[in-house]
């Protein structure tokens, strides 16, 4: 009997998920993918194609399936900004292959475009009812609320050599500072008396 090709690319697809969010495109060896799937390297590049396109599907599969789990609702960018925290918090690998992707590959994905347009639809219709700053165009705003849902992934090794002195001491004051943070950035400005 043949070998379960579903069942070997979902493995591969588990490896090549493990693989790239620790090392990155550059970094990551397709041997290990291979090995950590219990399976051979030709059937890496027969279900995949090369490193590079496996890279892609992977940060592909899982912006879709990050975006799929996190809810867009009417409160918008605010509450999107603590249940992107939270899933984060859940799911690290997501932040890195984040983080990797916008290091190694410069381009877009056209499933992650779709899904970002969805969003940057609605703020833009939020903009226009008032109920989001309009200064900042909403492709911008929406990067920036991402921006500030990563900054302490983003921030440098020496400025968070500063925290026990400084900073929040747990997960939940940091939520708290990052859906602060939003909420500052997105509303907008309150007229003058």
């Amino acid at each position: 009997m043949p070998p379960d090709a579903t069942e070997t690319k979902r493995r591969l697809m588990k490896a090549a998920v493990d693989e790239f969010a620790r090392y990155g495109l550059a970094g990551a060896r397709v041997d290990r993918i291979a090995e950590n799937a219990a399976a051979n390297k030709r059937s890496i590049y027969m279900h995949f194609g090369t490193k590079e396109e496996l890279f892609d599907k992977v940060v592909g599969d899982t912006f879709l399936e990050l975006a799929a789990s996190i809810p867009f609702g009417d409160d918008h960018l605010i509450g999107y900004a603590g249940n992107l925290f939270d899933r984060l918090e859940k799911w690290p690998h997501v932040r890195r292959l984040y983080l990797w992707a916008g290091l190694e590959r410069e381009q877009s994905f056209e499933p992650e475009v779709a899904g970002y347009r969805t969003r940057v639809v609605a703020i833009a219709a939020a903009q226009q009812a008032g109920k989001l700053r309009d200064d900042i165009p909403p492709a911008e705003l929406m990067a920036m609320v991402i921006g500030v849902v990563i900054s302490w992934d983003s921030a440098a090794w020496s400025l968070k050599a500063l925290q026990p002195e400084f900073g929040f001491h747990d997960l939940a004051s940091r939520r708290a500072a990052v859906v602060s943070a939003v909420a500052g950035l997105v509303q907008p400005p309150r007229p003058h008396s």
